[in-house]
């Protein structure tokens, strides 16, 4: 009986605990690759999944035939979604749920009356004041803007203004227009920032360039360039900046742009405003993954180059990870929130990702190798935590504190939760708690903060405990010198006739 029982103990025990564990992980089990996030060490660590992969869709579940090589994706005013069709000169339009094509733009009607083809677009976007098309038309160099009939009514070329350089060619890649028209443009040969054109499609500049990062190299160089000669400058490789890759518009009219470089740290992701000023500039967020990526196929590090982003209608940031096939979300704050995605032929994997768009709780995905677009859906966990990010981000850090909770119950080591939750102490005035969780998340500023406030409670409480003890200490120490001068007097001076004369040495 005693070898039965030491034979099946060890057998109950283990299925305990894979039960625990299945409920446990139960958000990420689905996955096939491993869904993690960053702690406060900025340590990757196993966590619940945000989003889910659901389907996939390719050119033929539209009923348009396959995909070639698209491109780009955007959502419309009405929930449609407009797809970049490059190789096969077209954009595809879809309805909301992407079950079906509602219409192909291939033919083009020029204001002359004459027809016109795309040819290799890479980019589109749609004006939600106009309604208005534009389209990145790349190896016909020119963006065209047209209604939904394919009616063009502007055409967009290359600049003949000296502001522009005559040399280089006008390679459109991605395209949109903000609130009063004006429309910026990424060229794929221009560092410079985006080309700006007016309503009336004049060329008025560059809007929004990135800054040269002053790495040891750079400024070397500089140095160099200080004391060489005209002729040993002339044979000196310029530094420049990395062009933009891709951007996006929100509804308070910020451009939000990405660089797709590993040597280009510091403007990765820019939030710009009219003027064309980063406010992300004194962010510390690491956009993309912290540590380098190791892929096992080619048995290299690789880092993260984020190669499109886009703004979720609840102001989260969607970055795209063309090194990884990792989608990488962040909260209007820059607070890392989910990592998705993998480099995988299954389901919820990509081989070339391009471009990614929301809808509601679904982000989708376009990967221009396997030629398809993949819908992941919010899971519980993530719904939790955009609940609590909502409220936060709002200012009701009371009414969030019960999410955070909940979120911790999903994640334990969740740190935007610990984050959310000092902040909501802090509020209430529990000093010690919000102490207790900006330790947790390893936030020094919010601990400090938190300090401040329960020492001034401290001696607010204790402030005529305090004040006794002081008048006491102060009577206490008068005494004392009181009693020590009564008691204690100086000896007298030294008598000398009594002192024993020191004899002469003979």
């Amino acid at each position: 009986m005693k070898h039965s029982l030491k034979k099946i103990l060890p057998i109950v025990i283990t299925a305990v605990m894979s039960a625990v564990s299945a409920v446990n992980l139960t958000a990420k089990a689905d996955e096939h690759y491993d869904v993690y996030n960053y702690d406060r060490w900025e340590e990757a660590i196993p966590s619940q999944a945000g989003y889910m992969a659901t389907r996939s869709v390719s050119g033929e579940d539209l009923g348009v035939g396959d995909f070639s090589e698209p491109s780009d994706i955007f959502r419309d005013a009405y929930d449609q979604f407009f797809i970049v069709d490059t190789k096969n000169n077209r954009i595809v339009v879809t309805n909301s749920e992407m079950t079906e094509a509602v219409m192909v733009m291939e033919e083009f009607t020029m204001s002359d009356g004459s027809t016109t083809t795309l040819k290799s677009p890479e980019g589109v976007y749609v004006s939600p004041e106009t309604d208005l098309v534009y389209i990145a038309d790349y190896n016909n160099s020119r963006v065209l803007v047209c209604d939904y009939d394919c009616n063009v009514t502007m055409e967009i070329k290359k600049p003949t203004t000296e502001l522009f350089s005559q040399e280089l060619t006008f390679l459109p890649q991605k395209v949109l227009a903000d609130k009063a028209g004006n429309v910026y443009i990424v060229l794929g040969n221009i560092t410079t920032g985006a080309a700006m054109f007016n309503n009336e499609g004049e060329f008025v500049g560059y809007y929004g360039a990135n800054t040269v990062e002053a790495t040891s190299q750079v400024i070397a160089n500089y140095f160099w360039k200080l004391i060489s000669t005209e002729e040993m400058r002339s044979r000196q490789s310029r530094t420049v900046p990395s062009g933009i890759t891709s951007f996006d518009l929100d509804d308070e009219g910020f451009i939000y742009t990405c660089t797709q470089s590993t040597s280009q740290k510091k403007d990765t992701v820019k939030k710009l405003n009219p003027a064309g000023t980063n406010l992300f500039s004194s962010l510390e967020t690491s956009w993309g993954d912290i540590q380098s990526v190791y892929d096992t196929n080619t048995n290299k590090n690789y880092q993260s180059m984020i190669c499109d982003i886009e703004i979720s209608d609840d102001g989260n940031i969607n970055c795209l990870d063309l090194t990884s096939g990792r989608v990488f979300q962040y909260d209007e704050e820059g607070n890392l929130l989910f990592i998705f995605g993998s480099s995988a032929d299954q389901l919820g994997g990509f081989t070339e990702v391009t471009a990614l768009e929301s809808l509601g709780n679904e982000i989708l995905v376009l990967d221009t190798r396997k030629n398809t677009v993949t819908i992941f859906e919010e899971t519980d966990f993530g719904a939790t935590v955009h609940k609590a990010t909502v409220l936060y981000n709002g200012g009701y850090y009371e009414e969030a504190l019960d999410p955070w909770f909940e979120v911790l119950q999903y994640d334990g080591n969740y740190r935007r939760a610990f984050l959310g939750i000092s902040a909501a102490y802090l509020v209430q005035g529990n000093y010690e708690g919000s102490m207790k969780y900006a330790k947790l998340a390893d936030s020094p500023y919010r601990y400090n903060r938190a300090f401040e406030g329960y020492r001034t409670e401290f001696l607010n409480e204790h402030m005529t405990a305090i004040t006794i003890i002081v008048i006491l200490l102060i009577i206490g120490i008068f005494a004392l010198r009181a009693y020590l001068k009564k008691h204690y007097k100086p000896n007298a001076e030294y008598d000398l006739t009594h002192a024993t004369p020191i004899r002469e040495e003979e």
